[in-house]
């Protein structure tokens, strides 16, 4: 049975990228959350998946426009602000492992080293879908965990010479893959990542039935709703 990790936390339940969808989805049974990570204007370590605040709180504004004290002001439900990457790390209690995904390369020194001061570096695994965040990421720290996100055929190809050249940690196909390649094809590239000395994430799985067949064959499973896997 592969670990579970909610996906921006418990979004199902609670406001995505929140402490309380964080803490929410530990409390439902999962194993480590997975969250996103951008910089505000004064270069804090902020989490939020969009560019922007349209979506998650209705307001036509820039993340990278905004101080982290103007994004403070803004309410997400359930009595939820943006969170910091710092205010995350110390919610979540120590034992449980966080996906940091890194959004954009400007996002990347302040993550690393808001993981490190907190003393995190064992239980966090940086992901993401750029290459050159990863690149720097391995550039500033031989221990960091990476793992790579894949979006496409010549992204999965890419992975397999990236785990030796970068030492990824793990390798992250979408559950889409199964319509793109089928089973046996996504069956075939799992090997291959284990094969090349890497672990298999697959986002983001909202019907357990769809991988039945092979989830012993997983190592990490992302997301909505962790009480699908735990009941």
């Amino acid at each position: 049975m592969p670990r579970i990790i909610g996906h921006r936390g418990f979004p199902r339940r609670y406001p995505e990228n929140t402490i309380a969808s964080f803490l929410g989805a530990l409390l439902y049974g999962a194993h480590g959350v997975e969250l996103d990570v951008r910089v505000s204007a004064d270069n804090e370590a902020v989490i939020i998946h969009d560019t922007d605040l349209e979506r998650v709180a209705g307001v036509n504004a820039n993340v990278d426009d905004l101080l982290l004290k103007d994004l403070k002001t803004f309410h997400l439900g359930m009595g939820q602000t943006i969170p910091t990457l710092r205010e995350a790390l110390e919610a979540i209690p120590r034992g449980y492992e966080v996906f940091v995904e890194i959004k954009e390369l400007r996002a990347t020194k302040q993550a690393l080293r808001t993981v490190v001061e907190h003393g995190r570096l064992d239980e966090v695994i940086f992901i993401s879908f750029d290459v050159d965040v990863l690149k720097l990421l391995r550039s500033l720290n031989r221990d960091a965990r990476l793992g790579i996100n894949i979006d496409s055929i010549e992204k999965a190809r890419q992975a397999l010479i990236l785990i030796k050249s970068l030492g990824l940690e793990t390798v992250n196909p979408p559950i889409e893959a199964l319509e793109i390649v089928g089973p046996e094809g996504l069956r075939s590239y799992l090997s291959k990542v284990y094969d090349a000395g890497a672990k298999t994430v697959l986002w983001t799985v909202n019907e357990p039935e769809s991988i039945k067949d092979f989830i012993d064959e997983i190592d990490y499973v992302i997301t909505d709703d962790p009480t699908l896997f735990h009941g």
